[in-house]
C-alpha cells in the first residue's frame, strides 16, 4: 500500500511516536546520529542530550530525534490531505499559485538547485504562520496548520538545545522564531524520473535548521566524508538538519550539509518538511563565541535573516523584482565581496559569490 510507511503510525499510542514492534531501535544501525528528546526533559540527561545534538551538527549537520512527542495522526492527517492535493488538475491546484510571492506562500510548480540549471523533478506547497493561500475546493488548512502547530512545539525543544550548545540564553532562537518566518512544505515527486537520477539535486537550506517527520518512500542522501550516505533512522524518528542561516550564525561550527533526494523507479514520493526561519530582520551576524570556537576568524557575513533569504531565492530562480532590488540594495552582495577578496571566506560563502558574479556576466 502506497502510505503503509505513514500508516503503520496509527498502530502508536495517540499523543507521542512510541518504537515500532517491527523496528526494535535500539538494535537500528542509523546512519546519522540519534538522540532521545526524552533525555532533555530530564535533569540528569539534559546535557547529554545538549552534547549529542552539537555533536552531531557540528560534525554531520544532520541527526535523527526519536520521542518527539507529536501526535501520529496530526501527521497521517497531513499527509492525507496532501495527496489529495497534488492527485489534482494543475488547473485547481494553480488557484493557490503567486509568482510574486517569491515561493513562500501557496503552490509552488518546481525549483531550481543553488548552481543548476535544471529544474529539480517535485511540486510543493507553503503554508507559514499567517497570510496563507488555501484552495477554494479542499479543506487543506486545519490538517496542515496543526501539523505545523505540532512541530512548532516540538522545534521549540531543538531550539533551547540549540542555544545552550553555542552559550546563548535557553530562548535566544525561541525569541527569534515564535513570530518568524517559518515555513511548512509539503512535497511531491511523481513518478517518471530515469532511475539513478534526482527528484531533488544537491542542496542545502536557507533556514536555521529543518525538521522532517517520515517521508512515504526512501531516497534522501546526505553528503558526509566525500561521499553521498542514504540517510537511514529508526521509523519512528524525525530527522533534523542544519541550515545555512544557523551555519551563518555559528560562523560554520554548525554545518549546513548538502543533502538531495534520488528518485527510485516506477515510485512517487511524498514528504513534509519545516523550515525553521526567523524574523526577517533579525541578525545571522556569526556570534562571538561561535567565531572564537571556530579559530577566531570571521568567515560568514553579517547579514539579516531577509538578506541571506533573498540571495537564495534569486539563485532558485524564485525572488520577485522587488526581493531582487531588495537584496541589490542592502550591501550584502558587497559583504560577502569583502570576505572573499581578504581570503577569509568559507567555502559556502565563496559558492554564493561566484554565482553571482556568473549571473553579473550573463
Amino acid at each position: 500500500m502506497f502510505f503503509s510507511r505513514i500508516l503503520r503510525l496509527s498502530a502508536l499510542v495517540i499523543g507521542t511516536f512510541a518504537a515500532i514492534e517491527t523496528c526494535n531501535a535500539q538494535d537500528f544501525e542509523s546512519t546519522i546520529p540519534v538522540v532521545d528528546m526524552n533525555d532533555f526533559y530530564k535533569p540528569e540527561t539534559k546535557q547529554k542530550f545538549i552534547d549529542q545534538m552539537a555533536k552531531a551538527m557540528h560534525e554531520v549537520g544532520f541527526f535523527a530525534v526519536r520521542n518527539p512527542h507529536v501526535n501520529a495522526q496530526t501527521l497521517i492527517n497531513a499527509y492525507d490531505a496532501s495527496k489529495e492535493f497534488f492527485s489534482k488538475p494543475i488547473s485547481l491546484k494553480q488557484e493557490i499559485f503567486d509568482p510574486s510571492l517569491n515561493g513562500q506562500r501557496g503552490y509552488v510548480p518546481g525549483e531550481t538547485a543553488q548552481g543548476f540549471q535544471q529544474k529539480d523533478c517535485k511540486e510543493f506547497l507553503h503554508i507559514g504562520k499567517k497570510n496563507n493561500l488555501w484552495p477554494s475546493w479542499m479543506d487543506l488548512h486545519n490538517p496542515l496548520n496543526k501539523l505545523l502547530a505540532a512541530l512548532d512545539e516540538h522545534g521549540y525543544v531543538l531550539q533551547k538545545a540549540m542555544a545552550l550548545a553555542i552559550g546563548e540564553e535557553e530562548d535566544y532562537f525561541v525569541r527569534m522564531t515564535t513570530s518568524g518566518e517559518c515555513l511548512l512544505r509539503s512535497l511531491h515527486y511523481p513518478a517518471g524520473p530515469v532511475p539513478g537520477t534526482v527528484w531533488a539535486a544537491q542542496h542545502t537550506d536557507i533556514d536555521l535548521f529543518t525538521i522532517l517527520p517520515m517521508a512515504t518512500e526512501e531516497g534522501l542522501q546526505v553528503f558526509h566524508q566525500g561521499q553521498w550516505i542514504d540517510v537511514k533512522v529508526p521509523e519512528d524518528a524525525f530527522i533534523v538538519n542544519c541550515g545555512d542561516k544557523l551555519q551563518n550564525l555559528t560562523n560554520g561550527y554548525f554545518k549546513s550539509s548538502l543533502h538531495r533526494v534520488v528518485a527510485k523507479p516506477h515510485t512517487e514520493r511524498y514528504s513534509i518538511v519545516y523550515f525553521i526561519h526567523p524574523r526577517d530582520d533579525d541578525a545571522m551576524d556569526p556570534t562571538k563565541h561561535c567565531i572564537d570556537l571556530t579559530g577566531g576568524v570571521c568567515q560568514y557575513p553579517k547579514a539579516s535573516s531577509l538578506e541571506l533569504l533573498a540571495s537564495r531565492l534569486r539563485e532558485l530562480g524564485l525572488a520577485s523584482p522587488s526581493l531582487l532590488e531588495l537584496e541589490k540594495n542592502s550591501g550584502i552582495l558587497e559583504r560577502i565581496q569583502e570576505l572573499v577578496e581578504a581570503g577569509v571566506a568559507a567555502e559556502p560563502v565563496e559558492k554564493t559569490y561566484s554565482i553571482w558574479k556568473k549571473n553579473q556576466q550573463e
